[in-house]
């Protein structure tokens, strides 16, 4: 068969109709290379029942995937690459000793380790290698409408941890309305200078970051996130700085409850770094050497089609404002997903993706099935 992704999309679609009734629809995401909240925001909570003593303080979780994907699968079969991969093994613990303390982690690859103390029922402190709290999730960010690379990102980290700490608090809390906050400190980019500047290679033990960021919620189906960071890098006779900033926009399901806009929801988001390297930018263009990097998506999903969910994403990114490179693109993304069973999902996307200069034959199918726990 010339086109054997169009056998994968068959599959998908006789699983989907032939699906119980009452099969869980999927509500959230994924990316060009498939992402954690594929599935939910956070790692799915145990069904099990409280059994005392030490089965009570420790939960474990996990998901895991295995994929199949055709790269330029509209090409001649000269130009087109198969694989299976598998992008996810992970295995979260979660353990509450007391009512105060937690320790969240993920224990094969180490993404993450935290741990947490309610200072008081308004307020948590997190240290360790936190998730760092810019957006509206720390998990993989679709800035470019895509992630990128599955271990590193495009414009920031898939899963961004840090070692630093995180103070969250309640600020205000109504029937309508809450607002939320966290400030935090973490291990700061270094970079050198005359390069554009990469978000995606972690920290640096001499370096600091600061930044902070506020959680609006209006009713159930509004969400708003703003968020920034500021870092210093570069040597003792030449200096760097960046200012990283972004926003995030949830317009969840049911937000109008009108025929068919009641089945879709939005999520929107953008983030964009400020920085100062003189090295890098020609002061005859720009006196105070600022460049920028940006990136951005918007998606929508409907869940009107009994047990599976279509997806549209649509993003940009701009690696280096001062030069139109092959690292600018947008990227537009189709995609169905339906859960068959509590812990097994199925996922087919398409992505076009689309550089400003230089176009590359990197489209992509993928069909994904994925197992969680």
């Amino acid at each position: 068969m010339r086109y054997p992704y169009a056998a994968s999309l068959v599959l998908l679609l006789l699983l989907v109709y032939t699906a119980p009734v009452n099969a869980q629809v999927v509500e959230d995401t994924s990316s060009v290379e498939f992402g954690f909240d594929d599935i939910v925001e956070e790692p799915p909570a145990p069904a099990t029942e409280s059994l005392g003593g030490w089965l009570d303080m420790v939960h474990i979780s996990g998901r895991f995937d295995v994929n199949f994907e055709v790269q330029n699968p509209l090409e001649n079969e000269a130009l087109q690459q198969r694989s299976i991969r598998n992008y996810h093994k992970f295995l979260f613990l979660k353990v509450t000793p007391t009512d105060r303390i937690t320790l969240d982690a993920e224990v094969l690859d180490l993404s993450y380790y935290e741990i947490g103390y309610d200072l008081s029922s308004r307020f948590n402190l997190r240290a360790g290698k936190i998730w760092v709290p810019f957006g509206a999730t720390p998990f993989h960010h679709y800035y470019g409408g895509r992630q990128g690379d599955p271990f590193t990102g495009l414009l920031l980290p898939n899963v961004w941890s840090e070692f630093g700490g995180n103070l969250h608090g309640q600020v205000y809390s109504g029937d309508n309305m809450a607002i939320a906050g966290d400030l935090f400190a973490i291990r700061g980019f270094q970079n050198e200078l005359g390069q554009v500047i990469s978000f995606t290679n972690g920290g640096a033990d001499d370096l600091f970051a600061y930044g902070g960021r506020l959680h609006l919620s209006l009713g159930s189906k509004i969400q708003a996130w703003g968020s920034a960071l500021y870092n210093e890098f570069g040597v003792e006779d030449a200096e760097g700085q960046v200012l990283l900033w972004g926003g995030d926009l949830l317009l969840d399901y049911g937000l109008l409850d009108v025929p068919f806009l009641r089945d879709l929801r939005l999520r929107a988001a953008f983030a964009r770094a400020e920085v100062q390297d003189d090295v890098l930018v020609d002061p005859d263009n720009n006196s105070e050497s600022w460049y920028f990097r940006y990136g951005d998506y918007a998606e929508v999903s409907y869940r009107g089609l009994r047990v599976v969910t279509p997806r549209v994403r649509y993003g940009t990114i701009i690696d280096f404002d001062d030069d139109v490179t092959n690292n600018d693109s947008h990227n537009w993304e189709v995609a169905l997903i339906t859960r068959i069973q509590q812990h097994l999902m199925l996922l087919a996307q398409y992505q076009f993706n689309q550089e400003e200069v230089n176009e590359v034959d990197n489209d992509l199918f993928r069909f994904a099935m994925i197992f969680e726990f």
